[in-house]
């Protein structure tokens, strides 16, 4: 047991070094005090001494406990509060692609030419002394070419987040039109099968319609789990336009694609994303990017252009769309960063008590871990209500700051008073806004040490300075 406790404080001090760095230096500094103060007071033997070492330890290790309780505590309300708000899991994630619809992968239209050959084939003989036996054998044999001579599509994606439990996904709803011109580029008539790939576990397709020149296919189209496809007799030479349109949805992302490669002529897509701006468009991996990117008129969505003529790529053309904010992203992004900032106070604080020379409290230190502790569980327990981020905040603080000054407004010793008050004030008007910038949460964290550092010892030098002039 001893040794699971070791690892897990060494793993601790790996992950939150500076932190732990303070605590044992806090820890010691109470040790060696509280050793020195009963040397001086009672008698020496080796019973008393055992004694006054064993109540020393009890004193580091009572500040030790109490800073791992606090933390447990704060720990435990992050957790229990992003187990209700915005908890995203694979298990409603494979729920919301079962009811509304996969990430949208879309396929080119496939057309593949044939001609019906007859050839002559030999049948066994059994008998050598007999003449050769034939049969006509009738085939379909596929003739090779790039059939489509230029396409053309519009496609309009609005976003419509899907909620599933506690969290938000990423969700769309789609229109689709793509109008393809097509050519029996050979010398003979041949059979034209077409193909239309449907995205693999897409749950709707709405409105679907193919067009051939204008006329409705609906009583030729033959449908598969995977496909749609319908057969044409082309003439040499002869171009036609096929038109495939329809409305469906999905989440995550939307992916077009030419999936074998050919030379890709007189090719333009537009994708029309609204409600979500230029500088927040992303795309899915081994995507091209766009030929040309702009703004819709009312600036809050984005329109992607894509233009390809004498190209070959197999690499696809589309967007994907941000992850929504979840319910209670930023307070739990104050709340996971809890810990830490008691962490930091509670240490300076005791730190400050020393190096003034002053005698730690242990119950006014519990108290105050407990008034700003208050902070963080006031914000999860009340921004579900009218008062959202901000009113939890004031509100956690104004308890925080009024408890703090109750509890610390007899203190003789201005010099004390004042830089408990800074340092309070501090890690609760200023530092749980950092949660709010994450990307930055790291180098403010640094920041912050290196005042405290500062802070310090600064103070250590005043100390210094009043005890040689006193």
């Amino acid at each position: 047991m001893f040794g699971r406790i070791a690892s897990r404080f060494f793993g601790w001090m790996t992950y939150e070094p500076v932190v732990g760095l303070l605590m044992i230096i806090g820890a010691l500094v109470l040790f060696l005090l509280a050793y020195r103060e009963k040397n001086a007071t009672e008698p020496k033997g080796f019973w008393d001494w055992l004694r006054r070492l064993l109540e020393s330890l009890g004193v580091a290790v009572m500040f030790l406990g109490l800073l791992w309780a606090f933390r447990a505590i704060l720990n435990n309300n992050a957790s229990t509060f992003r187990s209700a708000h915005g908890r995203i899991s694979s298990v409603n994630y494979y729920s919301v692609k079962k009811i509304w619809g996969s990430p949208h992968v879309q396929r080119e239209l496939e057309v593949a030419h044939y001609v019906e050959r007859t050839y002559k084939e030999e049948l066994p003989q059994y008998d050598p002394g007999k003449p050769p036996l034939f049969r006509t054998v009738t085939r379909d044999e596929r003739v090779p070419q790039n059939s489509i001579l230029a396409s053309e599509g519009e496609i309009e994606l609005a976003l419509s987040r899907r909620k599933k439990g506690s969290a938000y996904y990423s969700g769309f709803t789609s229109s689709f039109r793509m109008d393809y011109d097509l050519v029996n580029d050979s010398k003979e008539k041949t059979e034209a099968r077409f193909t239309f790939p449907l995205t693999y576990g897409q749950m709707l397709y709405d409105k679907l319609s193919i067009l051939e020149n204008g006329r409705d296919l609906s009583k030729n189209l033959r449908f598969a789990s995977g496909s749609v496809s319908w057969k044409k007799v082309m003439e040499p030479r002869e171009t036609l336009q096929i038109t495939v349109s329809y409305t469906s949805r999905g989440v995550e992302q939307f992916y077009y694609q030419i999936p074998e490669p050919r030379q890709i002529n007189k090719f333009k897509l537009t994708l029309t994303v609204k409600g979500l701006p230029v500088s927040e468009v992303n795309y899915p991996e081994g995507c091209l990017t766009p030929t040309e990117l702009k703004p819709t008129p009312d600036g809050g969505g984005s329109i992607l252009r894509w233009t390809l003529d004498g190209a070959v790529t197999t690499a696809g053309m589309g967007v994907a769309l941000p992850a929504p904010e979840q319910p209670g992203a930023k307070i739990s992004a104050v709340l996971t960063n809890s810990p830490y900032a008691l962490m930091l106070l509670v240490v300076a604080i005791c730190l400050t008590f020393l190096i003034l020379g002053k005698r730690v409290n242990f119950m006014e230190l519990a108290l105050l871990s407990s008034v700003y502790c208050l902070l963080f569980i006031t914000m999860a327990s009340v921004s579900d209500f009218f008062f959202g981020f901000w009113g939890s905040l004031v509100l956690g603080a104004l308890l925080t700051l009024v408890l703090t000054v109750l509890l610390y407004r007899r203190e003789s010793s201005r010099i004390l008073r004042v830089p408990i008050f800074v340092l309070v004030g501090f890690f609760t008007l200023v530092y749980p806004l950092s949660g709010l910038f994450p990307d930055f949460q790291e180098s403010f964290n640094g920041l912050v040490v290196i005042g405290l550092i500062v802070y310090l010892f600064g103070m250590s030098l005043y100390s210094r300075i009043k005890s040689q002039t006193a």
